[in-house]
């Protein structure tokens, strides 16, 4: 098993439930290597802070690990694994936050605000995103960024598909309506 192993997750993860321990760890370090670029993306997301967006992906793919036997019952996959991964490494990432929070200082307030406001050299793509409400602009991101159905966005956020809807077709015009990109997204 290597980096251009064709077996779908849903039989790596399959080997990772029954295996025998020498393949299980192979299937899973498969998925690491298959999902972790998506797990630092949105970590990074969070935090603009490489330390930190490490954390979150070792804390996400060790809630991944505890899943398997022995130590868990198994997993299921009822969707694609990064539908089951983005809301690990989001809260992965605003726990590693706290944890940080306490020895420098970081209030609540800023937690609440994520992710931050682009610097002032931001692409005008950028800003506009930045201007949307922290709801839109995380449904914008996992379905034009990371590429999730709406079907999958909404068990992503354990949201109903009808917010979903809404929060993309609101985004999608408040961006289209923003002078600083008006003409980039088509009519």
């Amino acid at each position: 098993m290597g980096p251009t192993d064709r077996r779908s997750d849903e039989d790596l993860v399959a080997i990772c439930n029954v295996g025998d321990a020498h393949e299980a760890a192979r299937a899973f370090a498969t998925l690491y290597r298959r999902h972790r670029d998506f797990v630092l993306r949105v970590a990074r997301r969070f935090t603009r802070d490489r330390e930190l967006a490490l954390d979150a992906l070792q804390e996400t793919f060790t809630y991944l690990l505890r899943k398997f036997p022995p130590v868990g019952e198994g997993l299921t996959l009822t969707a694609r694994l990064p539908t089951l991964l983005y809301p690990v490494a989001k809260s992965s990432t605003i726990d590693a936050m706290r944890k940080a929070r306490r020895y420098v200082g970081v209030d609540d307030e800023v937690l609440a605000e994520l992710p931050a406001e682009p610097a002032a050299e931001a692409e005008p793509i950028d800003a506009a995103l930045a201007a949307l409400s922290p709801e839109r602009r995380e449904v914008l991101t996992l379905r034009f960024v990371d590429d999730l159905s709406l079907a999958e966005i909404a068990v992503a956020l354990d949201v109903p598909l009808g917010t979903v809807k809404s929060r993309l077709h609101l985004g999608l015009k408040e961006l289209r309506d923003d002078s600083r990109i008006k003409g980039l997204l088509g009519p």
